[in-house]
């Protein structure tokens, strides 16, 4: 019977490594009901989906860790938590600390259906257009939006049809020029950033770099 190698100094640093990445890990997601805010600021962020089978991700990850946690409380209190919407690795719930180091972004390509950076020309106006549309009125529904500018249809990233208008509202929420200000009947109305036309020069800024560039 052969036995076994002792552990050389690298192997038990590896070994100390996980288990300390895995207490970290445990203390940040395991711990005693709290409130909804205490356990937002401590996760940093929160899964959304909207699927109810057999509840949606949101409802059933503060479930464990929120004292008398109701599904829906999340978002009926969204806009007391100093919390936003927005894509993270998936999509989801972070706290405004964490939203704050996610814009601007970078990178080569968007995670929303898989929007290429930089954008075509085309759509930096439309951009521009709707974002001063959205600046104008507030707050907009994307069916308000569709009918004052009626960009058609697109192919979505499952293949099906969706409005043109609603993708550019995702794409502008993304790139952070726009926020999630509430939901209405589960649909997102959005609002401008504060830091949004900002971010819009920047884009502009960036294509007209990457045309010279290529």
């Amino acid at each position: 019977m052969e036995l076994e190698k002792p552990a050389n100094s690298k192997d038990i640093d590896k070994i100390n490594q996980s288990q300390r990445s895995a207490a970290v890990y445990r203390r940040a997601n395991f711990f005693p009901p709290t409130t909804l805010k205490r356990a937002i600021e401590r996760m940093g962020f929160i899964q959304a989906d909207p699927i109810r089978a057999p509840a949606r991700a949101q409802d059933l990850i503060l479930r464990q860790r929120v004292k008398n946690y109701h599904a829906g409380d999340l978002e009926r209190r969204y806009d007391t938590l100093d919390i936003e919407e927005d894509f993270f690795v998936i999509y989801g719930f972070v706290t405004k600390s964490l939203h704050t180091l996610m814009h601007p972004r970078s990178g080569s390509h968007a995670s929303v259906d898989s929007m290429p950076l930089p954008w075509p020309a085309a759509n930096r106006k439309r951009a521009q257009l709707l974002f001063e549309f959205v600046s104008e009125r507030g707050e907009v529904h994307p069916r308000e939006v569709d009918q004052h500018f009626a960009h058609g249809k697109v192919e979505n990233f499952w293949g099906g049809s969706s409005n043109a208008t609603t993708h550019l509202l995702q794409e502008m929420h993304y790139r952070g020029l726009l926020r999630v200000v509430r939901r209405d009947k589960g649909i997102r109305v959005y609002a401008t950033r504060e830091s949004g036309a900002g971010l819009l020069t920047l884009t502009s800024a960036a294509n007209e770099s990457m045309h010279w560039l290529m």
